[in-house]
């Protein structure tokens, strides 16, 4: 008998973020902020960057129009001007600005508030976004961006709030959203925009709204919480044309301005860094993170990432798919995993997605080693120290557990549904114990 199985795993599926409640009830404290109350730009928090992008980033990695000069940035009134204008100036048809606090406003975490008034027309690209003061893991976008607010000005009711992380171009990928607000127009008027960014989570406000919410992220060139666990600049610019607005057309009235009554930037005393527990199939990528292996004692098979088969929700944004032949023969048939020391303190259940192929019928033998004597290590060869805790998920086209060709299924095992498995790892206390030795507890949970 020959057969297939797809199981497959997505990146969300297997993880969850549990951040401490003392986090959300501490209070944010002003550690920067420009009121733009002078008559110039304040140079000790701000910097010009001039021109096309040329020779390293020519258009700004956008295809944009504009020359960027400091002449188009301006302060009076206690508002920040940034001005496109129509006009011949260093090869372009376009003048603008950007100004950029590195090394001058550098954080890791906080909440980052601004004031603003947007532009109008078509081809007008307002932005307050961060990037990595040093790109620790990689050139962009495997060290991180993060856009706090884009607005296009053909479409004055909405804004967009996206992160960029992954692998260095082209291995790069992005999260976001775009919120809406029917009837308003956000070149009418000054509206509240924000962005708090704690170490498992981010969020997006606009006028004390929140829009968005990111749990979930990679880098290629370190574990997570990277990229976004290094310090970040802000980047305040007003761009013309390029590959998100597309090019001005003969309704854009020139010049146009992009103002900004404050930018704020607020701190905790205290940062708790947020636990992850189950830790998920990463970006789906076994080839190149090794982390995965099928290596079945009966029949062969293999492990594939796909970065556009997708549980519907979660937020997943990667999964593995699994195949296998028994070539006729029945029992084990191999599997695939991940070992990462893991604190379960909280925690009630195991989460997984899964989208086996219809009229499939096998069982999924879930293992959870538990490291009893607290070194971190379940080694391969039994030492009596620890415990393997085992649930089999049935998989069948009818009854209890996953239904083959049911599509995506959200399967949510208690913990204590797993059983004690002494056939390999013998010893060890016997309990399942979300608490790991370090905490007071019996165990933590590795494999």
């Amino acid at each position: 008998m020959y057969r297939t199985a797809r199981l497959v795993l997505p990146l969300l599926a297997l993880c969850a973020l549990l951040a401490p409640a003392s986090a959300r009830a501490q209070t944010w404290n002003l550690v920067w902020a420009d009121e733009f109350n002078g008559t110039t730009l304040d140079l000790t928090k701000w910097e010009h960057q001039i021109g096309t992008g040329c020779p390293s980033l020519c258009g700004w990695g956008n295809n944009e129009l504009q020359y960027y000069r400091a002449e188009n940035t301006s302060v009076a009134g206690g508002v920040l001007s940034i001005t496109a204008k129509r006009e011949n100036f260093g090869g372009q048809s376009y003048t603008s600005s950007r100004i950029r606090s590195r090394l001058r406003g550098d954080w890791k975490y906080g909440r980052i508030e601004m004031r603003a008034k947007m532009p109008v027309g078509r081809g007008m690209w307002a932005a307050f976004w961060m990037l990595p003061t040093t790109e620790t893991y990689g050139g962009w976008a495997a060290s991180g961006e993060i856009d706090i607010l884009e607005y296009l000005g053909h479409q004055t009711d909405r804004v967009l709030g996206t992160t960029h992380f992954g692998g260095a171009w082209p291995g790069n990928t992005q999260s976001g959203a775009t919120q809406v607000f029917p009837g308003v127009n956000l070149a009418a008027d000054f509206h509240d925009y924000a962005f708090e960014w704690e170490p498992c989570e981010m969020r997006w406000y606009v006028d004390g709204v929140l829009y968005r919410t990111q749990r979930e992220w990679w880098s290629a060139g370190g574990g997570y919480p990277a990229p976004f666990d290094q310090m970040f600049h802000l980047i305040l610019n007003l761009a013309v044309g390029g590959n998100l607005p597309g090019n001005p057309d003969a309704s854009t009235v020139l010049p146009q301005r992009y103002q900004v009554d404050y930018v704020r930037v607020y701190q905790r005393p205290d940062v708790s860094a947020c636990v992850k527990v189950f830790d998920g199939m990463d970006h789906g990528s076994p080839g190149a993170n090794g982390w995965f292996a099928f290596n079945g004692t009966v029949g062969s098979g293999g492990v594939s990432g796909s970065l556009t088969d997708l549980p519907p929700s979660d937020g997943c944004r990667a999964s593995l798919g699994a195949n296998y032949s028994s070539n006729g023969a029945a029992g084990y048939v191999g599997g695939f995993g991940r070992t990462r020391p893991l604190d379960l303190t909280g925690m009630t259940h195991f989460t997984m997605w899964i989208r086996p192929d219809a009229g499939q019928s096998y069982r999924l033998e879930l293992n959870l080693q538990d490291d009893d004597n607290g070194d971190n290590v379940i080694p391969s060869t039994p030492n009596g120290l620890d415990d393997e805790f085992q649930y089999v998920l049935n998989v069948a086209s009818s009854g209890a557990g996953a239904i083959a060709g049911g599509g995506w299924q959200r399967i949510s095992i208690p913990l204590t549904a797993f059983v004690d498995d002494p056939t390999f790892h013998t010893g060890g206390n016997g309990i399942l114990d979300p608490k790991p030795t370090s905490a007071g507890g019996n165990g933590q949970l590795v494999n």
